[in-house]
């Protein structure tokens, strides 16, 4: 814990000292990129649902996405100039839009599956923590679908919109800023195992690069709430087997 405390330190002093992030920036883009995996590194395998229920889990999760989110949304609109993230959340054609997000969603949800037979083909299991979340029950179903919602609009804001219009504004390239992003949404879903990791952060890059052809949120926030909706409530024993 005391290195992930050390290497967000060491980060937001870079940021805010070599390149024009102020201090609220440097300091959130730090907590997104180094402070939010290292935990999720540091917590991996040590999570226990048995003290906790799904419904439980899926409230606390989904507040603090929407948290997160939040702070990211009022940080990212507050920074002008061009390549911020204000020009990414407004909405252009709405049809375009679900057009964008009906792919995304075909091609992710194609993604996981192809992972699920990676999966198998190496002889790995999904993590019990994965297990343990999936929904049983309606009234979990019901949760989870309002976790999807959160999950959408909060990691989308923060790891797409955010994160990579901050990095590129701290003179990173494009690609840098799709590939840093993807790595740490990867790394904050420790909890599933080497194979989640992996897995999330190619769903990371498909995102980052779709961010950059449609310059748009509302197509990635759409797409990434239906995977979680399909994942969760029609192929989670399917992917789990």
């Amino acid at each position: 814990m005391r290195v992930v405390i050390l290497s967000c330190f060491v980060s937001v002093s870079v940021l805010f000292l070599t390149n024009s992030l102020n201090l609220a920036n440097a300091f959130f883009l730090s907590i997104l990129l180094v402070g939010l995996p290292g935990l999720a590194i540091v917590q991996m395998g040590m999570a226990d649902l048995s003290t906790i229920s799904r419904k439980q889990a899926y409230l606390t999760s989904g507040l603090a996405i929407i948290l997160i989110g939040s702070l990211a949304l009022g940080l990212g609109l507050g920074m002008g100039g061009p390549g911020g993230m204000s020009h990414y959340v407004e909405l252009g054609n709405w049809l375009g839009e679900i057009f964008v997000a009906l792919v995304l969603t075909i091609l992710g949800i194609g993604l996981l599956l192809a992972f699920s037979i990676l999966r198998r083909k190496i002889g790995l299991k999904e993590t019990e923590v994965v297990r343990q979340l999936m929904p049983v029950t309606n009234q979990e179903k019901l949760f989870f679908s309002g976790l999807s919602v959160c999950a959408g609009l909060g990691e989308e804001i923060a790891y797409r919109g955010y994160a990579m219009s901050t990095v590129i504004m701290a003179g990173g390239s494009a690609t840098l800023a799709v590939t840093i992003t993807s790595l740490a949404f990867g790394l904050t879903h420790s909890y599933q195992g080497v194979i989640g990791i992996c897995r999330t952060g190619m769903f990371g890059l498909m995102m980052g690069f779709a961010l950059l052809y449609t310059e748009s949120l509302w197509a990635l926030i759409l797409a990434h709430t239906l995977i979680d909706l399909v994942v969760g409530l029609v192929l989670a024993e399917k992917l789990l087997d």
